[in-house]
C-alpha cells in the first residue's frame, strides 16, 4: 500500500443525549459510529468502558485510564471491534492484517467471533504468548523473518489483488480509529463531562493517541466542549522517530530501521503510517514527545505491577515518561491521563 491512509470525514455530531445509557462497552456511542451493519448482527465482546483509576505517581495525581482490560488484553479490541464491523458489513470473508501481537490477537479473535477467516502476519520475533493467542482463536500464524515491516510487505502482499480478503489494517484502516475515538468519549463522561489537562499514550503507529485526539475534536466540533488536552506521545529507543523529528523541529519523519528487540515491542515502529497527522496534533496541543530507556521502562514496570497494576512494558512506557515530566511543563494540578494499553500477560518474560 503506497500513499496516505484513507480518512473518512462525514461523522455524525456528537450527541450526548444519544448515548446509549443502558449500553454497555464502547457501543453505547452507536449512535456517532458511522458503522455499516447491512443486516448482520452486531460483532461484540462488550469491549470499552473500562476503568479510569486514580494513582499518586511521580509526585503528581494521574488518572490511569486500564484499556488492557479489554476481552483480550489490549486497547487493540476498541478499534478492531468497529473495523471488524464495517468490513463485516462489506461481505468479506477473510481478514489479514501485520502485527507485533496485540492487533493480530484482536483480529483472531473478532474475525472468529464474526464467522470470518483470519491471516496475521507477526515478525518472527513477536513474544510467544501474543503469538499463542492468535492460534488458540484460530487465526492463521503467518511468521515472517526480519524486522517488522517485513511482516506489512508481506500481507500487502497476499492482499493486494484479494476480492475476499481485505487488509484490515490498524495502521492504516479509519474505522479502527473511530473506535479509538471512543477512548475520549469515556474519559470525558467518566470526569464528570470534563476534558483531561494532558493525555498520554504510548506511540508507535499511534493508534490511541490520534484517536483519542480525534474523539475530543469531535467533542469540540460538536459543541460538547471548548477545551482540547495537550498530547504526550511516548516512545521507546531506539525506535524514536516521532521524538527525533519533534525535538529537532523537522516537518518530516524519516525512515530508520532498527531490528533491535525491546521489551516495548508494542510501540518498536521505525516509521509510523500517520506521522504527519501525528505531528500536527502534537504541534497543534502544545504538547511533546518524549522517549524512554529499556532501563527506564524495565523499572516503571515492576513499580506498576508493585502497585497492583500489571501491564505490558509497552505501557509502561508512558509511566517512565511521567516520572520525568519538568514541572514547568505538566504544572501542579494539571488533570493528566495516561492510556496503559495491555495487560501484563501479554509479554510476561520480562518478569
Amino acid at each position: 500500500m503506497t500513499g496516505a491512509p484513507l480518512e473518512f470525514t462525514d461523522m455524525p455530531l456528537f450527541d450526548p443525549a444519544s448515548i446509549d445509557q443502558h449500553g454497555t462497552g464502547l457501543w453505547r456511542y452507536a449512535a456517532m459510529l458511522p458503522v455499516m451493519h447491512n443486516g448482520h448482527r452486531r460483532v461484540t465482546l462488550g469491549e470499552g468502558w473500562t476503568p479510569l483509576i486514580r494513582e499518586q505517581w511521580a509526585g503528581r495525581d494521574v488518572y490511569w485510564k486500564l484499556d488492557a482490560l479489554m476481552p483480550t488484553g489490549s486497547y487493540k479490541d476498541r478499534g478492531v471491534s468497529v473495523m471488524v464491523n464495517w468490513l463485516k458489513g462489506l461481505h468479506y470473508e477473510a481478514l489479514a492484517d501485520d502485527s507485533s501481537g496485540n492487533a493480530g490477537a484482536s483480529i483472531a479473535c473478532y474475525a472468529s467471533r464474526a464467522g470470518m477467516r483470519s491471516v496475521i502476519f507477526v515478525p518472527q520475533s513477536a513474544p510467544d504468548p501474543k503469538k499463542a493467542q492468535i492460534a488458540v482463536y484460530g487465526g492463521e500464524l503467518v511468521e515472517v523473518p526480519g524486522p517488522r515491516s517485513q511482516a506489512t510487505l508481506a500481507v500487502e502482499a497476499a492482499t493486494c489483488n484479494s476480492r475476499e480478503m481485505a487488509y484490515a489494517s490498524h495502521a492504516w484502516h479509519p474505522a479502527f480509529l473511530f473506535g479509538q475515538m471512543t477512548v475520549a468519549w469515556e474519559i470525558w463522561e467518566q470526569l464528570g463531562g470534563h476534558v483531561p489537562d494532558w493525555l498520554v499514550a504510548p506511540t508507535g503507529h499511534g493508534g490511541t493517541l490520534l484517536g483519542a485526539w480525534r474523539g475530543f475534536q469531535h467533542l469540540r466540533v460538536s459543541g460538547v466542549t471548548n477545551k482540547l488536552p495537550k498530547l504526550l506521545a511516548v516512545q521507546a529507543e531506539p525506535y524514536t522517530p516521532l521524538y527525533d523529528a519533534f525535538v529537532s523541529g523537522a516537518n518530516e519523519v524519516l525512515p530508520t530501521p532498527h531490528v533491535e528487540r525491546i521489551s516495548a515491542d508494542g510501540i518498536a515502529i521505525s516509521y509510523p503510517v500517520r506521522w504527519r497527522t501525528l505531528l500536527e496534533a502534537i504541534r497543534f496541543s502544545k504538547g511533546f514527545v518524549a522517549s524512554v530507556s529499556e532501563e527506564e521502562v524495565r523499572s516503571a514496570h515492576t513499580e506498576l505491577a508493585e502497585r497492583g497494576v500489571f501491564v505490558e512494558p509497552t505501557s509502561a512506557t508512558i509511566a517512565a515518561a511521567l516520572k520525568r515530566v519538568p514541572a514547568e511543563t505538566v504544572k501542579p494540578g494539571d488533570v493528566i491521563v495516561g492510556v496503559l494499553t495491555g495487560h501484563g500477560l501479554k509479554n510476561p518474560p520480562l518478569i
